[in-house]
């Protein structure tokens, strides 16, 4: 009896971790989900020339002295590596209980590109990420009038291996939000169960409106720049 005891507490800590990774997955995505949502509406001043886009950068930068892009980047990057690991650590359960079920039912599953693609298209957004800070956040002396964030930008991205990377990267990441955004309310189990089409066809629309939002970027500046 003992024994069977410390087998269901075992269980039931096993549960219970479970949860809590699938929690803090779904809230730490849906803070990046916002987040883009307005990054992307900052970034479309790009299409309004140097001008526009240098301000809309230099007064993100001044914000109380800079400390909302440093509370807030700090904030990001605990946000995205403790989905990171948490979606690791969902995608290997996952795929080991798939491979248990399919060894006794011979059941193949029914599943999506997308959420197939969760584990590799986070690991390719991730190097996309790390590559985008080095390159705009690192690179542009916003204390300097004379260098300009726009012309970094289209400069860069106007590069077709740039350009090609990062339009792959938001290929990825369409994937990644379509897929994400249903399974975070589904998770998080904060809406009827009528509400779940609806909320998944709506994760699907926004996660490609972001997605072609960013990749519309360095297509355009492919087809107007020289490089």
């Amino acid at each position: 009896m003992p024994s069977l005891r410390l087998e269901a507490q075992e269980r039931d800590t096993m549960k219970l971790t479970s949860i809590l990774t699938k929690v803090l997955m779904a809230l730490t995505g849906l803070a990046w989900f916002g987040f883009l949502i307005g990054h992307l509406t900052g970034n479309f001043l790009i299409y309004s020339g140097p001008e526009a886009f240098d301000a809309y950068g230099r007064g993100l930068r001044e914000l109380l002295h800079g400390l909302v892009v440093y509370l807030t980047e700090i904030a990001l990057a605990v946000f995205f590596i403790t989905h990171m690991v948490m979606g690791i650590k969902t995608s290997l359960k996952n795929r080991e209980a798939r491979k248990q079920g399919y060894a006794t039912s011979g059941n193949s599953g029914q599943s999506t590109l997308a959420s197939r693609t969760m584990l590799v298209g986070g690991v390719i957004i991730a190097v996309f990420l790390v590559l985008h800070l080095y390159q705009f956040r690192m690179q542009w002396k916003h204390d300097d009038p004379s260098d300009s964030l726009w012309g970094l930008t289209v400069g860069t991205i106007a590069h077709p291996a740039i350009g090609g990377f990062y339009v792959l990267a938001m290929a990825f990441l369409g994937m990644h939000l379509s897929h994400g955004f249903g399974s975070a309310f589904q998770t998080l189990g904060i809406f009827k169960p009528t509400w779940r089409d609806g909320l998944r066809k709506a994760g699907r629309g926004l996660g490609w409106i972001i997605a072609l939002g960013f990749a519309s970027f360095p297509v355009w500046a492919m087809l107007t720049q020289k490089v």
